[in-house]
């Protein structure tokens, strides 16, 4: 049986923590600071959105959208 988190939430690790121990997720990469919000920002490809055969977009330029409703 998995052993369970303490209640006040110490077992618990925040994201960050998990990167630094992990690494990135697939399919996410860091492109350095926004220069408007002074952020860290990124980009991510069809990996990240889907671990189950990943297909990038076929035409050079289209954006990488979510898998899921697209309709509208």
């Amino acid at each position: 049986m998995a052993e369970e988190a303490p209640a006040d939430g110490s077992g618990v690790r925040k994201g960050e923590e998990i990167v630094e121990e992990e690494g990135k997720e697939p399919g996410r990469y860091d492109t350095g600071i926004d220069p408007k919000t002074g952020r860290p920002a990124g980009t991510s490809d069809a990996r990240d959105s889907s671990s189950i055969d990943p297909q990038d977009p076929t035409t050079e330029g289209a954006p990488n959208l979510q898998t899921g409703d697209q309709g509208g």
